[in-house]
């Protein structure tokens, strides 16, 4: 069944009813928001609300900071100059990178500090003002949320890791975006924990360019990819299989180049999971003293993987193929959150779009979290090559080999991308990684 689109939200900040404004002059901010803002965003698909309309119990000043810190858009209205105002839009351009929109109306002052920022002027008392305002403001919020560009002058200076407790997926279950253009080929998300994933040919191991693995029980994709694949004899572990496997792979090498490549076998994943290959991809690089990092440009993984998919086909693996990439390189608490996970979506996209005749039918994307699940809808819905909405594929076609259960595990942590450090001593916690 088809799976509308995620409302997305503006929060308007702006004084309320009759005021002064800096002038002295009495102006409705009532009627600026009703028949200006309101209506115009609203004809984006947007909902609009201001701090009077939040219909829920509890703390005014808490609705208002979640509302600062999770719409996808904010518009301030800094004409009256009011201090709650600057106090909100402070708190706005701390806490969110992107999108926050500044208006006033015409005559009003900018404060020095702001000085140096877009401010879309109107005039309430001119027709022409007024609608070219609106065109402008929705010009804004398209770009802004299409783009996810930079509009804070704090996150523009300091490398700030903001983020809440990430809420885990705990159901595993698909939603599929087809291409516009060819239908036969599909993006699809799929939720929740690594090792209950089944049924795709190809898992994607973000790996770094030594090709260390991380240990069998890191919370790290490397760890329990690894750990899933250890080959027992009687119940218990007897062959390091696959790690075993990119050891003789990498030979008398010390590392390869970054966004590299190497396959190798799925080890016991092959009965648990259904897996055919692994594909170890050189994501991450380190450094003495600072541990490892992605890669400048991580996406780049992501067509070569693809590219890599069409030449192992083979007797153990369907002419139509599906492959798995965690979203590496993200770290739920960088600043680039969006635009890394946008790129990643962007990479599979454009190369099946551009190989309609791919041996590759699925590109999956793990999403452990709401909010990778959340960011990557929204991303997904803006791009004009995949289907509007996506597919939600029942549970019961999520998991089509039932006898292939992967073994019980409570030690398994779950993991949004790959600790690349195969020595690492503190666990990867998510809203840590860089």
């Amino acid at each position: 069944m088809a799976i509308g689109k995620r409302k997305q939200t503006c929060f308007v900040v702006m004084p309320f009813g009759e005021k002064k404004d800096s002038d002295g002059q009495d102006i409705d901010f009532d009627d600026i928001y009703r028949f200006f803002f309101r209506k115009a965003i609203e004809s984006l698909g947007l909902e609009c609300i201001r701090c009077d309309e939040i219909a829920e119990g509890g703390s005014i000043h808490e609705k208002m900071f979640e509302y600062l810190y999770k719409a996808d858009v904010v518009v301030v209205d800094i004409t009256s100059l009011n201090a709650n105002v600057f106090y909100e839009l402070g708190i706005r351009h701390t806490l969110q990178r992107s999108v926050t929109v500044l208006i006033r109306r015409k005559g009003t002052m900018i404060p020095f500090n702001i000085q140096g920022l877009q401010v879309v002027e109107y005039d309430q008392k001119k027709f022409g003002s007024i609608e070219k305002a609106k065109e402008r403001i929705l010009d804004i919020i398209k770009n802004g949320l299409k783009e996810s560009k930079n509009d804070s002058p704090v996150h523009a200076i300091l490398k700030l890791n903001i983020g809440t407790e990430l809420k885990p997926k705990s159901e595993t279950e698909k939603l599929n975006y087809p291409l516009d253009k060819n239908k036969a080929k599909s993006i699809c998300l799929i939720t929740g924990e690594i090792q209950n994933v089944k049924d795709i040919d190809i898992w994607v191991n973000p790996e770094n360019t030594e090709m260390l693995m991380s240990r069998p029980l890191d919370n790290a994709i490397s760890g329990i990819i690894r750990h899933l694949g250890i080959e027992r004899e009687d119940g218990k572990p007897d062959k390091d299989a696959i790690a075993d496997e990119l050891k003789v792979k990498m030979g008398n090498r010390n590392s390869i180049e970054a966004s590299g490549i190497l396959v190798t076998g799925p080890g016991n994943l092959k009965n648990t999971n259904n897996v055919k290959k692994i594909f170890h991809v050189a994501a991450y690089i380190g450094q003495f003293g600072r541990g490892y990092s992605p890669i400048p440009d991580v996406h780049v993984c992501i067509e070569v993987a693809l590219k890599e998919a069409e030449k192992v086909v083979g007797n153990d693996i369907k002419p139509h193929l599906s492959i798995l990439f965690p979203l590496m390189g993200t770290g739920i608490a960088n600043q680039d959150f969006d635009v890394r996970v946008c790129e990643l979506l962007e990479a599979a996209i454009n190369y099946l779009d551009e190989n309609p005749d791919s041996k590759i039918d699925t590109v999956y994307f793990l999403n452990y979290s709401e909010k990778e699940y959340e960011a990557c809808q929204r991303i997904l819905n803006l791009n004009p090559k995949v289907a509007t909405a996506g597919e939600l594929i029942p549970a019961n076609e999520v998991n089509t080999n039932p006898e292939a259960e992967p073994e019980s595990n409570s030690t398994i942590l779950p993991s949004l991308e790959n600790n690349p450090g195969s020595q690492a001593t503190t666990p990867l916690l998510h809203g840590v990684q860089n």
